[in-house]
């Protein structure tokens, strides 16, 4: 491979490349989006730090870079990035939390003990577990885990559409 072509083998200036996932230029935030994923575990600090961008198609594009990265480090970050008032963040995070895999169930399992009262936790939760628990990848206790969190979940979705049913009647 040619290394001018390689990221790793090229200096970049990482607050330029995460700037550019702020411009309006759908081609660039692409653009940049797909450099600073090359660039692995480089990026993780300015990523991370983006998730707090105030403009919420930044916070998108860190949780979605981050998931093309797919690093345990940025597990934490992403847990948080759960709780994001934009539900276009939340489910980013949640599909980059599902691609960094098994490392990632310790963290958002402890987000969930700890933040149980916070729906968006639970959630996020649940659909980081069932990605996994689809492609097979929960160990016995994040199973058990996502199966209470699942039944729970379905209750009270039950509840709330029949309070709605209940309210339109």
């Amino acid at each position: 491979m040619d290394k001018r072509k390689n990221p790793e083998n090229r200096s970049f200036d990482l607050p330029t490349l995460v700037g550019e996932l702020e411009s309006f230029d759908v081609t660039r935030r692409e653009r940049a989006r797909r450099t600073l994923a090359a660039l692995g575990s480089n990026a993780l600090p300015c990523l991370t730090e983006a998730l707090q961008h105030p403009a919420e198609w930044v916070r998108w594009e860190s949780a979605t870079t981050l998931g093309m990265i797919a690093s345990p480090a940025s597990a934490e970050a992403l847990t948080a990035a759960l709780e994001d008032p934009s539900p276009a963040v939340r489910l980013a995070a949640a599909e980059a939390l599902a691609e960094i895999g098994n490392p990632a169930c310790p963290v958002v399992i402890d987000a969930l003990n700890k933040n149980y009262e916070s729906e968006s936790i639970r959630q996020g939760a649940h659909r980081v577990l069932q990605a996994l628990a689809l492609r097979g990848k929960l160990s016995r206790i994040e199973q058990e885990v996502y199966t209470g969190l699942h039944k729970l979940l379905s209750e009270q979705e039950t509840r709330d559409l029949t309070g709605q049913v209940a309210a339109a009647a």
